[in-house]
């Protein structure tokens, strides 16, 4: 049993240069009835292009490579080796290529297995969940970034944090150093039929507010259709960033209610 049928019209990727940057560093990629499940991936880039770029492309490989491997009993321990495999991965082609030491690259990692999702990631990167019946948006990923820290400790609000000068700091990423500590969920996600998942680098993010994304997904249109509409209101908004997005449309799951951990911001009274 798969959560999806693979189709083209449950899920959408696509990625996106911006208005200001020369070129793309981000990545996204996917891998179809692997040994491991639907494997979905979003590494966005950073150490100047070459580098954010080489990253990138190495952490997305490195990743679908690990899990198509071979069938791994247990898929938290799955995620967080292959994303330590995707680091090591970095770091080796860091030290053969002395011009690009000190590139780095977010991940976001969207497995799905039988009726059930795992996720794990890296960086300021974000996996959302959008629960088609309620119309309502989730994150289900922590950024780690200096701003989330303040956030965290209660310096500063999340609204705060959105103009912060120092949002783009992150404090994780692959392939800086050999301990990388990646996120991996403790417990699944089970969703239901009609919700979507959206990983996307923080050219979308950064550049629109969850509540903008909701009304986007909230609509009665193709999964392609509301794919393209968030990447043109982030290039509307500024496009200040390449933008990244997957969208993945569950179709088939036996779940009538939505199981996750939700991670988004707290109201301010």
């Amino acid at each position: 049993m798969s959560l999806i049928d693979f189709k083209e019209k449950n899920i959408f990727e696509d990625s996106v240069t911006g208005h200001v940057r020369k070129a793309n560093e981000d990545v996204c990629d996917m891998a179809a009835q692997t040994p491991n499940g639907n494997i979905f991936v979003v590494c966005d880039g950073m150490g100047g292009y070459a580098g954010g770029a080489t990253a990138s492309k190495i952490a997305a490989k490195s990743i679908i490579d690990y899990l198509q491997r071979e069938e791994y009993p247990n898929p938290q321990e799955a995620l967080y080796h292959a994303l330590e495999y995707a680091n090591g991965q970095i770091l080796d082609y860091a030290g053969e290529h002395v011009e690009l030491r000190g590139m780095g690259t977010t991940a976001c990692v969207l497995l799905l297995q039988d009726d059930k999702a795992w996720i794990a990631h890296v960086g300021d990167s974000r996996i959302y969940l959008f629960l088609g019946k309620e119309r309502q948006l989730h994150r289900i990923t922590k950024d780690h970034s200096y701003v989330q820290t303040l956030v965290d400790i209660g310096e500063i609000t999340d609204e705060q944090a959105e103009i912060h000068p120092q949002k783009n700091c992150i404090t994780k990423a692959l392939g800086i150093k050999p301990d990388i500590k990646s996120e991996v969920a403790l417990n699944p996600i089970l969703p239901k039929n009609g919700d979507v998942f959206l990983i996307c680098s923080d050219g979308l993010s950064g550049m629109m507010s969850d509540t903008a994304i909701e009304d986007v997904l909230a609509k009665k249109t193709s999964i392609r259709k509301k794919g393209r509409k968030l990447i043109q209101l982030a290039l509307d908004n500024g496009g200040l960033d390449n933008i990244t997005v997957q969208l993945i449309q569950i179709s088939n799951s036996s779940h009538t209610e939505s199981v996750f951990k939700s991670y988004n911001p707290k109201k301010v009274r």
